[in-house]
Formats: C-alpha cells, structure tokens, sequence
C-alpha cells in the first residue's frame, strides 16, 4: 500500500543519520509544494539536533506561503493596499499653473488614481469594506453594484465601482488572499437604459446667453464685481463643441486670427486633482484628439477683446485667466452658470451643463451637414462615441403621403 498523499504545504517526519564521508549529520524530510508535486529535501549540520533544526526552519520558510492563504484581511485593507501598489506619476507644476514635467510616463493619470480612491472611500469602503476579503463572493458583488442603481439613475457610478472592485478582487488573488478566481468577473452585465442625447434647443440657447450676460447685475447683489467672462466662457463654448476643461486651456499661442477665418488649436486640458495644484496639461482625454478648429465670428469678438483685455499678472497667456493670473477652473465655471441660471429663473436649469453646449454643437452640425462633421468637431476618431452620446436625432420617414392619402374619408353622397 502506497504512502498517503501529504497535504499542500505540510512536511512529513524528519529523519536524520550520520553521513559517513563527511562525518556531518544529514537530515531528510518530504515536502508537498504548492504545485502539488512532493519533493525530498535535506539540510546538514555538525550535530543530529543541528540538522534537524535547520531542515525544520526551512520547511517553516516554505510553508509561509500557506500562512499568507491562510491570512483573511478586510476588503478596506486590501483596497488601501492596492490603491498604494499603483505607480502614480509626479506631477511637476510651475508657478503659472501649467504641468512641466510628470515622472513615470508609463503610469497611470493622477486624475484616474484620484477617481480610484474616491469610489473605495465612498462607494466600496462604507458598504463592503468590513466584510473579510475571503467573504466576498459574485452574489455580494452583484447585490452591492445593483445597490449602487436606485430609480434610474447611479449607473456611472456602479460601472466605475465595478471596475475598480474587480481590480480590488484581482489584486486579493495575485497575493494569494483569495483563490477562487475573481468573483467580479461573473457578475452580470450592469445594463443602463439608452439615454437620449438631448442638445438644446435656439431658444433655450438664447435665454441661457441672457441669462449669463444679466447675471451679477440684480440690485442688491453682493460679491466681486461682475464681468462678462462667463458669456464669455459660454460662446466659445458653443463656437468649438470643445469640453470645458479643453476650452478653460486655450492659451493665446493656440489662437490663430491671421487670416479670413479664425482658428483655435485643441491641444490641451485643466486636471482638477483632489491634491495638490490644479494645472494645464498637454494631453487630451482620447490620444490623437488634437485638432483645429476654424470658429465663427461671435467667437473671435471674444478673442480679440480677451487678448486686449489681459492684465500683466496672465503670465500663462490664458485666454481664461483666473484673479491669481493662472488658468480659470472648471469648477468655477459650473458654479457660476447654475447660479446664473437659477437667477435667472430658467427651467430644467440642472440639465444645462458646460457639456450641454458640446451635444448642442454636435446636435445643430449633424442635422446641418453631416454626422462626420460632428465627429470631427468633438475630436472623435469614429462615430460610434458621437452618435451614442452626443447627437440628438429625430429619424427621418419617407414621404409616403400619396399613398396614405387612400385612407382619406369619402366624400358623402
């Protein structure tokens, strides 16, 4: 009868005797490594106890690993764990609020490091976070990511959530804290409802414009002098279908006004970290976004009256600038225009965002011309991104009154 097999990670009886060449004691063990495959191991020493001592500390080394299977840490620690594995590039900043330099350009954004952490900390943590890694299985997944959806809305979050859960899950098993494959993987499909792109319409456009023109001047207002940089903000807006953060990193070095038709080149971004300082990046959401972009005469009056108008202190050349002579932020920018249009009365006013203005763009340029124009405009490489987001489409029917003219009532006799 063959011997029993010995469990994963477990020795069997260490037996030592003299060996006769060399006078040392040999002493010798089986051990059953973690692949499954049971080997025999040796270690010597100048007395039996010697050897035996040093064989047992190095199957006490060899069976670490199992301890490390055995470990059962909180999915928040294994979360902090994984957010600090991430190689997150250094950001260097010069005083004029523009990125200089980024260590480690193989790395991931800071601003996607700065997403991460911001859905372990709100989403994960207070749900999940208590629970043992070893706890978690595809139903307390699937059961916390649908949890995430309440009365239609949530689905950008429960897809960042799933993501980055699914990297949580990922890393437990790389290190061996988790072996039954990733219970992400099989969770369901997290379908949202296909949400109609909606641009708005000339007139909204118009009460939007005054509203922003008028906000600042009610009597009774308080604060900084008002100006006309958020219509400002507004018109450029809808002159390019830029995002905000794109249109907020217009320097004047991009503005071209040489010739009949004036043009502004895309070629940058403002990054909003939750850390450190806010700066121009000369990278776009999407590589190979870069474009530029002719603009229409309202847009230009803006250009050229900004140009004039900048103060000394905009040592970054921002067409945006900011009191402190950098670039204007995106969140100063939503901030302002919700007040202006709460102000002002406007219905549905948290519907009109700076990203309305983009889908307007793309709307007006799709019906116009065609749907490759409003791809282009947006820096989108194909159309699918255009047609899925940002087109508002009514679908045009045949003209078939001929013959649904037959249904028409008869005369009576």
């Amino acid at each position: 009868m063959g011997r029993s097999s010995l469990p994963l990670g477990a020795w069997g009886t260490i037996s030592a005797k003299k060996d006769a060449a060399s006078g040392k004691w040999r002493a010798s063990c089986r051990f059953r490594g973690y692949d499954g495959v049971t080997r025999a191991y040796s270690k010597f020493g100048s007395t039996k106890d010697k050897a035996k001592n040093a064989l047992l500390t190095s199957m006490i080394q060899r069976q670490q690993e199992k301890w490390r299977l055995a470990e059962n840490p909180s999915l928040k620690d294994v979360a902090e764990k994984w957010l600090l594995s991430i190689e997150v590039p250094e950001v260097v900043v010069d005083e004029n609020g523009n990125m200089v330099s980024v260590e480690n350009t193989e790395a991931i954004r800071r601003q996607t490091w700065d997403q991460y952490e911001s859905i372990v900390h709100n989403l994960i943590a207070p749900d999940l976070g208590a629970l043992k890694v070893k706890e978690i299985t595809t139903s307390t997944c699937d059961r916390f990511l649908r949890s995430l959806v309440k009365n239609g809305k949530g689905h950008t979050n429960a897809r960042l959530a799933k993501t980055v859960l699914k990297q949580i899950m990922s890393y437990a098993v790389r290190h061996d804290l988790y072996v039954w494959g990733n219970p992400v993987v099989e969770v369901d499909r997290l379908r949202k409802p296909r949400k109609k792109p909606v641009g708005l319409s000339e007139s909204t456009v118009m009460e939007v414009r005054e509203a922003v023109r008028n906000w600042g001047l009610e009597p009774g207002r308080f604060g900084p002098r008002p100006s006309s940089v958020l219509a400002d903000v507004v018109d450029v807006l809808l002159g390019t279908g830029a995002r905000i953060g794109e249109v907020l990193a217009i320097r004047f070095e991009d503005i071209d006004l040489s010739g009949d038709v004036g043009k502004i080149a895309i070629t940058g971004t403002l990054v909003e970290p939750r850390r450190g300082p806010k700066y121009r990046q000369d990278l776009l959401k999407n590589p190979g976004s870069e474009r530029i972009i002719p603009v229409p005469g309202f847009v230009v009056d803006v250009l050229v009256r900004r140009i004039a108008e900048s103060p000394a202190k905009n040592a970054a050349g921002a067409l945006f600038w900011s009191r402190r002579g950098t670039y204007m932020q995106a969140s100063s920018v939503r901030r302002q225009l919700r007040a202006a249009l709460d102000a002002a009365g406007i219905e549905n006013a948290q519907l009109i965002t700076p990203h309305a203005f983009r889908r307007t763009v793309a709307t007006l340029l799709a019906r116009e011309v065609e749907d490759k124009a409003a791809a282009s405009m947006l820096g989108h490489a194909d159309l699918t991104m255009t047609h899925a987001a940002y087109i508002e489409r009514l679908k045009e029917v045949d003209d078939y009154t001929a013959v649904l003219g037959g249904l028409a009532p008869k005369p009576r006799s």
